[in-house]
């Protein structure tokens, strides 16, 4: 399916992630045939990916359970683990019938092992902490082909709870980084 300017500009205009994450893979020429979501919790991302990227594989990798080291994140969605519980299994109704969904339930380091290299587009949104950004960083862009996006959310300068985000993009990419929209930021791989 090819994007007409219109439906582009539309897309350009919505203030959430993924429908600008979109709009930048058309500006950027970027052919999206497979994508990683790290950081699931309910799908509400998954969702919008599924929409806007019909012929995509998904990978959806999350590991629906409260750590103690999540827990001391200072940003964790949920401090009950029924709320995970419920999370995974709405994300598992959601994709039960869709044969191009993937779920990893894992943490990412483990899921890198299993998803196949050469992905198009692997999107961030995991624990939040500097030392869990930089690992799926580590962990993810060898993962992603030449020309594919690693992105990710909240790359916030001025909120404390996500400096750990923009300390470890920083670090790794330095100004090689697209900012967008919803606190989305891309990098393009060489």
């Amino acid at each position: 399916m090819t994007m007409q300017w219109q439906e582009a500009f539309d897309l350009s205009l919505i203030e959430h992630r993924a429908p600008h994450l979109s709009f930048l893979c058309w500006a950027l020429d970027v052919e999206v045939k497979s994508i990683v979501e790290i950081g699931v919790n309910r799908g509400e991302t998954s969702q919008l990916f599924r929409n806007l990227f019909p012929q995509a594989q998904l990978f959806l990798v999350d590991p629906w359970q409260l750590t103690s080291n999540y827990l001391l994140s200072g940003t964790p969605i949920s401090r009950k683990n029924r709320h995970y519980a419920q999370a995974y299994h709405h994300v598992s109704t959601l994709f039960q019938d869709d044969p191009q969904v993937t779920i990893y339930r894992m943490p990412s380091t483990q899921a890198a092992a299993l998803v196949p290299n050469e992905i198009d587009l692997v999107f961030i949104d995991g624990n939040h902490e500097y030392a869990e950004v930089k690992q799926d960083i580590q962990s993810w862009l060898p993962k992603v082909r030449r020309g594919g996006l690693l992105a990710g959310h909240d790359y916030a300068p001025n909120i404390p709870m996500f400096s750990g985000v923009k300390a470890a993009v920083d670090e790794k990419f330095g100004t090689k980084i697209i900012l967008g929209k919803d606190r989305l930021w891309i990098h393009r791989k060489n």
